[in-house]
């Protein structure tokens, strides 16, 4: 059924968000260089406008940053002490610290309003190795050695050049410049092409800048099919739940990276942003009928956090960033009820529950050449006989247009099929007497170099031809069916099942599926396993296969049981996932961290969703380092925190197997699931209220 229609509050205001400056989106802030041109020809400017160069249509120029060959690095290796915390618990460990002859300082988290506390400043990771066992000794039993940005002074270079394509060299402002396209876009060279104002200038690190600065709605245009893109998530519902959601964000986090000169990056640690090269026409029409909307909490605009796969549930703010914000509250990515839709077999089959001989090879044979009532694993079971296949073989020669055969009565009953469709024409000169030695017993078949190709054609197995008397009507129609593949190859069709009982292929639109009075009606298990079934109520979404009879409508549907279950986010690879490490490698990983000499054993805390909250890893002293929130599947080098794990093997031969679910933080708007969400016909308000409880729509003017 439906999901229930919850009214979307929208409102007019102006004084909580006003309307939109331009954004600042940082492309890029370590090249020395960078090759451009600007589309219909365009100028290079200083950054307060004034034209210093005039650049051709079909010119290219390169900006060189001349830094005398050396730069700043980028980052160190700082020490972080806890979880994130609110401010007063920040002050106050940050007092013990410096009672401790340390020197901390706090960070602000941006997706929460908690504070890391970060102690030391090291260019080596391993060089933290004594400060860390130092505050380990003192008892903090949660430390973590991490990247962060290094704060430097700007590097006197020797100067800014723009190179001509006649290697003119022509000396640019220090300040940097301003890109003018004549047309709409710029395009940087292995970056691509953007639309709005791009400036290039040296930064800190002795590096060039580049800065997109456009307009909201312009940006959303390369964020959103980026971050939930069309040919993934075709759901224009969905595509709309993501463009508030990303439009949220950036208005939430506007300057957050103020300190490098812009207001975002263009990587997953902000929103991933692809300009004009990333845009596509239904997340445009996603973004076009969601302007100026706003998710927002008490009248101010969320933190709209999302994710690409939940793993079934996410989770409560304060297990990842700390803090506490309603709307960032734990949610199930399950449906209440599933939306299912009746189909139903129309024509009495035999309803075992166990079926092993049923294969795509006999489903196909179904649709054209056989009776359906002959897929009874009993008829199948018995002996194989000439009469038994005349028709069937009689059937597919006229499908093929092939002359007319007989089907042989005398010798081995695979063989004759075999002629029956010429194969024995083609064998001659192809096949050899020694390849059929190393394909075969040396006693059997009569016709060698036939059975030689029809086992390197994988038409029959090689152990086949040892079988003593006839072999079963299943073992000969399979072979029939293999024989009908190898002149007129065929794969079924697929797609998923929309509400309408229409079905969406792979990167296709919604059509209409035609189903025959006769039709047969199948499951296909994970494994791969077929089973006939009389009806099923198939859950929109699930993949279905088809294969279709000479009119066109399907003759056989086979209903694919989803390996990642019922959940609304099962659509994504990520959905589960398995991954395995050597001891050698799960050190190596951890050490990029914590500095351990080695691994004795993990131990972990789980909520109630299985999504592990407190990980501790006992070192090869008996040490104990725990890690929370974030830190733990960083840790492990997993997609996400929901997982569990196997160990095999003892000491260096020690390996590690994870079993998981879910790609990200658990936080806010599963992607997938939003898109599962819309499968069964929720709105983008629903599922926008669904992963932000409470939240409202409100519209800038």
């Amino acid at each position: 059924m439906k999901p229930p229609l919850v009214p979307a509050l929208i409102l007019s205001f102006t004084s909580v968000i006003a309307a939109q400056p331009p954004l600042r989106i940082g492309l890029d802030t370590q090249a020395t260089e960078w090759i451009l041109s600007l589309e219909g020809g365009g100028q290079v400017c200083d950054r307060a406008g004034k034209p210093l160069m005039h650049l051709a249509p079909d010119g290219k120029l390169r900006i060189w940053w001349d830094s005398r060959g050396l730069s700043d690095p980028t980052t160190e290796y700082r020490i972080q002490v806890g979880r994130p915390h609110t401010a007063a618990e920040a002050a106050t460990l940050m007092k013990r610290l410096k009672e401790l002859g340390e020197s901390p300082d706090r960070v602000k988290v941006p997706d929460a309003d908690t504070w890391r506390v970060l102690t030391g400043h090291f260019p080596e990771a391993r060089e933290a190795e004594p400060v860390f066992q130092k505050l380990q000794d003192l008892g903090f039993d949660e430390l973590w050695v991490a990247s962060e940005a290094r704060p430097s002074q700007a590097r006197k270079g020797r100067a800014l050049y723009g190179i001509t394509d006649r290697y003119e060299r022509r000396a640019l402002p220090l300040a940097g410049v301003w890109l003018k396209p004549a047309g709409d876009l710029t395009s940087l060279q292995g970056k691509g092409r953007y639309r709005g104002k791009i400036e290039i200038f040296p930064n800190a690190q002795g590096r060039l800048t580049v800065v997109n600065t456009l307009d909201l709605e312009t940006y959303l245009r390369g964020v959103v099919p980026k971050e939930m893109g069309a040919w993934e998530f075709p759901s224009l519902e969905a595509l709309k739940a993501q463009a508030v959601a990303a439009r949220t964000y950036a208005v939430a986090n506007r300057g957050k990276r103020a300190a490098d000169g812009f207001d975002m990056g263009d990587t997953v640690a902000d929103q991933v942003y692809g300009g004009h090269d990333g845009e596509q026409s239904l997340t445009d029409r996603a973004i076009q009928e969601t302007e100026g909307l706003f998710a927002t909490y008490g009248g101010k605009p969320i933190l709209a956090l999302f994710m690409a796969n939940c793993g079934g549930h996410t989770t409560d703010v304060a297990h990842v960033f700390g803090g506490d914000a309603p709307y960032l509250r734990a949610v199930s990515c399950y449906p209440a009820k599933p939306m299912t839709l009746p189909f139903a077999a129309g024509v009495a089959v035999t309803a075992e529950p166990y079926q092993p001989w049923l294969s795509w090879e006999l489903l196909r044979l179904a649709s054209a050449a056989i009776p359906p009532q002959w897929l009874s694993g009993d008829r199948l079971a018995k002996p194989a006989t000439p009469d038994d296949l005349a028709q069937p073989v009689r059937a597919l020669q006229q499908r093929l247009a092939l002359e007319p055969q007989p089907l042989g009565r005398d010798g081995n009953l695979t063989l004759a099929l075999a002629r029956a469709f010429g194969f024995q024409r083609i064998v001659e000169g192809q096949e050899r007497p020694q390849d059929a030695a190393y394909f075969l017993p040396d006693s059997l078949p009569e016709d060698r170099l036939l059975a030689a190709f029809l086992t390197r054609r994988g038409v029959v197995p090689a152990s086949a031809w040892a079988a003593t008397g006839p072999g079963t009507l299943r073992q000969a129609l399979q072979t029939l069916g293999r024989l009908w593949q190898e002149l007129e190859p065929f794969t079924p069709g697929e797609g998923s099942l929309l509400m309408d009982r229409q079905v969406r292929r792979k990167r296709g639109g919604p059509e209409p599926l035609p189903l025959a009075s006769t039709l047969l009606l199948a499951e296909e298990g994970p494994d791969g396993s077929l089973r006939l079934v009389p009806r099923a109520d198939i859950q929109v979404g699930d993949r279905l296969k088809w294969i279709p009879g000479e009119e066109g409508p399907a003759q056989v549907l086979v209903r694919r049981l989803d390996p990642d279950g019922a959940a609304w986010d099962r659509y994504n690879p990520t959905a589960h996932w398995r991954v395995e490490y050597t001891e050698a490698d799960l050190l190596a990983m951890v050490r990029r961290r914590i500095r351990v000499a080695g691994i004795r054993d993990l131990r972990a805390q789980y909520n109630d969703q299985g999504r592990v909250l407190d990980l501790t890893l006992v070192d090869a002293q008996g040490a104990p380092h725990r890690v929370r929130g974030m830190h733990i599947r960083g840790l492990l080098g997993l997609k996400d925190n929901v997982f569990r794990w196997l160990t095999v093997g003892q000491g260096p031969k020690r390996r590690w197997i994870f079993y998981g679910r879910g790609w990200g933080h658990g936080l806010g708007m599963c992607q997938t699931g939003a898109y599962g969400m819309a499968l069964e016909g929720a709105t983008f308000q629903q599922i926008l209220q669904h992963y932000y409880p409470g939240m409202n729509l409100q519209r800038v003017d």
